[in-house]
């Protein structure tokens, strides 16, 4: 059994996530590992098959996405060769982290592909989400990587579709303790910006992992840090508040190592809307913006409780990899030959999978 896992390379979330899920599928098959993306600092600890540019996105630093250098830096031309040259058909089947070359070269040539991301879990029916429900940014994400079979990642288990997120081995098995220090990772804002909000609260030591600075700094009670995957991890370790964006991989963690957490959604992304929706249930402050004037007043109360959520999640990458096999070896084997028309699925029907159309020639239709 020959596999490719694709991973999504805007950010750092989804290749530090991929790795556990990669080396226990490598038990079971060949894999080959495709990374797209512009924007991540992590150097993967295992071999890179494909590089690909893809279609991703360029972090802010005013609180959202910058959408020029967004626009500067994609380039059509380049994915729509990548998609060309994928070798797709090499493969028995895909598995995506949300990464869209390797699902439209997939569905070009007819091949299974499964999604294994949070992404695929907002799209969940059983899920409650933030008002509105619908919204363009949520259109756009359920059609980015569009997947035939998925597994949704979420802070809870809530059916055999929808499992806890994966922690990582030095998060599980560090030494979890508490120097004292404020982690802050917030890569859609600047360096000015966090230090104007952090400045004035100095009952503690900030360490803020930055996407904009290239070495290391301090000024005042905040230090400034490139992002470095180990030194991450250590200060994530042993910190006694996190203070970050509301992506999944840093706020799974932090609930399951029980910091103190305050998280800041990105402007216009409906996954971190959502996550940040989600996130209140366990007590974690939500901050609209960094710049509010309000920031400093949430910061020190949250400094100044004693409450905070722990969650005990599970090792579950051997059970991820387990249902993978079990999707191919089941439902994909077995139904090459039923037809329905995606386009007419309504939105919340992601885990009733479009039921693959394939002519003699292999080639997928909707």
């Amino acid at each position: 059994m020959k596999i490719l896992y694709a991973i999504q390379g805007t950010g750092n979330g989804h290749i530090t996530r991929s790795i556990s899920i990669i080396n226990e599928l490598k038990k079971r098959a060949d894999v080959d590992v495709l990374i797209s993306g512009i924007h991540n600092e992590i150097k993967s600890p295992i071999d890179i098959n494909f590089n690909f540019r893809g279609l991703g996105f360029v972090f802010g630093q005013n609180g959202g996405i910058d959408y020029y250098q967004t626009y500067k830096q994609n380039k059509l031309s380049t994915l729509f060769k990548e998609i060309k040259q994928l070798p797709v058909k090499d493969y028995n089947f895909v598995v995506s982290d949300f990464e869209p070359v390797s699902v439209w070269a997939a569905s070009k040539a007819g091949i299974p592909t499964i999604g294994i991301s949070n992404q695929v879990s907002v799209l969940h029916p059983k899920i409650k989400k933030p008002w509105p429900p619908i919204s363009i940014s949520r259109v756009f994400m359920e059609n980015y990587a569009q997947c035939d079979y998925n597994i949704g990642l979420h802070f809870e288990a809530i059916d055999e579709h929808i499992i806890t997120p994966v922690i990582r081995e030095e998060i599980r098995l560090g030494n979890n303790t508490d120097e004292g220090h404020g982690l802050v990772y917030l890569p859609f804002y600047s360096d000015e910006i966090i230090f104007k909000a952090l400045k004035n609260i100095d009952t503690i030591e900030w360490i803020v992992f930055s996407k904009h600075s290239k070495k290391t700094y301090k000024i005042g009670n905040v230090q400034f840090e490139p992002v470095n995957g180990q030194l991450f991890n250590e200060k994530l370790l042993s910190c006694h508040i996190v203070l970050t964006a509301a992506g999944f991989g840093t706020t799974s963690e932090a609930l399951h190592l029980g910091k103190k957490m305050i998280v800041i959604p990105m402007k216009g992304q409906y996954e971190q809307k959502f996550n940040a929706f989600t996130l209140q249930k366990f007590g974690v402050k939500i901050l609209k913006s960094l710049e509010s004037k309000d920031a400093p007043i949430l910061i020190n109360s949250v400094l100044d409780s004693s409450a905070c959520f722990k969650m005990n999640y599970p090792d579950n990458a051997k059970l991820i990899s387990d249902k993978v096999i079990e999707l191919y070896n089941g439902p994909i084997l077995e139904n090459l030959n039923f037809s329905t028309n995606s386009k007419n699925q309504p939105l919340d029907s992601y885990f009733n999978p479009p039921k693959i159309n394939r002519d003699n020639s292999g080639t997928l239709s909707y």
